[in-house]
Order: C-alpha cells, then structure tokens, then sequence
C-alpha cells in the first residue's frame, strides 16, 4: 500500500504535489497546535480552585452552581421560543449552483443578556459577551418554505427552499460552570477589603523573614539561602493565609454589604468558559479533544514525511 501511495505521488502534477504537501504540513501545524491548547485550556481548569462566591477574592475564578434568569424571566429563543438563559441560533439555506449544492448563512443570532449564577453562598451576574459557552441542549432541524420575520420562530411551509437550523441552547434552572474574571462592586467594601489582603501579606512576609524557623520552612534545598523560587512560594503562601484570615474576620461584613458579583471576560487573555457540562464532563472533553488532535497531528506529521521523502515539492 505504501509503495502504491509512493507511485502514485511521483506521477502527480507539480502543483498538485506541492499543493499535498503544504496541506499535510500545515494540518501537522494546526492539529498540534490545538491539541497543546486543548491542554492548557484543561490544566487551567483542573488547576483552578472552585471559588465560593460569599468568599471569593477578587480576579481569575471558577464558580460552580445554578443559572437563574434576572428577575425570574428567562429569555426566549427566537426560533422555538423555549425558556432559556442564553441562545445561539444558525438559519442556512441549500443553494444550488449547477450540480454543486451548499449551506449558507442567512441568519446568525447570539443573545449578551446578562444571567445569575447561584452557588448557594451568592450570586453573580455573568456577562456572556466573548465567552466559550458549552450549551445544555443542542438542536439541528431542517424545513422547507422561507422564515418569517427576523428569526421569528416560524416559516412558511411552502416553496422549493430547503432551509436548515440550528440551535444551542442554556437552560434556566440547570447546573452551570463559569470560568472567567470575578469583579465585586459596591460601597467601598471591596476596596478595604483588598487593601487589608494586601496589608496582612506584607506583615507575613516580613515576620517570615525575621524568624529563623519561618525562613528554615521555605529553604526547600537547605542550602541556607531563600532563592528566587522559594520566595515565591513563599509570597503565593502569604497570600493565601492573608485572604483567609482577612475574609474569616470580614465575612459578617461583607454578607451584609450592598455588593454586586460580576463574572466577566478576563482582559489578560486567559479563558472565559461558561459551561453546561460540570468541571468534570468539561476536562473529559477536552483531554479527549486534545488526544485525537495530537493523533491527528502525528498522522499528518506521517504523510507529510512520506510526500516529503518521495520527491521534491518544487
């Protein structure tokens, strides 16, 4: 079979060779590349605590919970009218171009109402603008006749266009994930509270210098010197023991304050994923994601060495 595939690439034309072997390459790429990023997308979620909104600091969270609806009025989507949270919905229509026939988008729907995400200790809003969203429900349905209106749910049940739709769907009331940036806002609370973190690390960390015990602890290697990646460790530690001391003594205070909990889309690049898979179900499937990607990439990676061993691209 390979000698066969060998032969059949020697007698191709030249820009059809060339045109193999670019693609073969740069599939290799693009595989490799999603399947590393399908990896790192999992690590940050496995490594990232789950957070409890009556407690949570401020910045790159994972929040576990409940979606709800504002106000108890979920939206509805516009093509099925099911009570839902977010939609994202696709209208295509069949084409025909001689004995081609394709799909093509015709409408293309997605909702930015904000929702609630309840953990049982609080709330927050979730901005779903730029967000990865892993929907509960997924349905594709096909019709004849043409749509009324601008998605309005219904079409007309005549004439020779076949048109296709698909929606996604989250649903009111079900177990959501929200990985994304925490933003606490009201009356001056969350402000004194960072400033007491912050305050309390640096009184930590300069009785960890002072005290030979605390700078034996963090002389991992016992050399006697604290290097660059022990006091980093040590400072990550500091800030820990800060947010729990500080949150322990204010948690009375801050459960009383008038306070708002936003979950937004990181501004520093990092993922924000709104799910309707647990965290779980979420790593599932992106490590299998990542595994068939990576096979993918060392197949192509495969072919491309036998087109590139065969002959010359140019």
């Amino acid at each position: 079979m390979l000698d066969g595939f060998r032969d059949w690439l020697i007698g191709l034309d030249p820009g059809f060779f060339l045109l193999i072997w670019a693609g073969s390459a740069g599939l290799t790429l693009l595989l490799i590349f999603l399947g590393f990023r399908y990896l790192i997308r999992a690590r940050i979620v496995a490594h990232t605590p789950t957070a409890r909104l009556r407690s949570a600091a401020q910045g790159f969270n994972e929040i576990e919970g409940t979606g709800r609806p504002l106000n108890g009025e979920p939206l509805r989507s516009p093509l099925t009218f099911t009570p839902c949270l977010w939609f994202d919905i696709l209208i295509e229509r069949r084409e025909s171009n001689g004995n081609n026939r394709r799909w093509v988008t015709k409408e293309r729907h997605r909702s930015d109402q904000l929702f609630l995400v309840d953990d049982g200790t609080g709330e927050a809003f979730v901005d779903p603008d730029h967000a990865r969203v892993v929907e509960h429900e997924t349905r594709r349905w096909k019709a004849r006749g043409s749509p009324q209106g601008n998605g309005g749910g219904a079409f007309q049940g005549f004439g020779d266009d076949q048109y296709r739709y698909t929606q996604r769907l989250l649903l009111p009331e079900r177990p959501l994930y929200v990985l994304g940036w925490l933003e606490t806002r009201g009356h001056g609370q969350v402000a004194s509270i960072t400033e007491a973190i912050e305050h309390r690390r640096r009184d930590l960390l300069q009785q960890w210098k002072t005290r030979d015990e605390d700078r034996a602890r963090f002389d991992l290697d016992g050399d006697g010197d604290i290097s660059e990646r022990e006091w980093q460790w040590a400072m990550r530690l500091a800030r820990a023991q800060a947010e729990k001391e500080v949150r322990d003594a204010d948690a009375g205070r801050l459960a009383s304050a008038n306070v708002v909990n936003l979950m937004r889309r990181p501004a520093n690049g990092e993922p924000f994923i709104v799910s309707g898979l647990s965290q779980h179900d979420l790593l599932r499937r992106k490590r299998a994601r990542a595994t068939l990607s990576l096979a993918g990439g060392f197949v192509m990676f495969l072919i491309w060495l036998i087109v590139q061993t065969t002959r010359a691209p140019l």
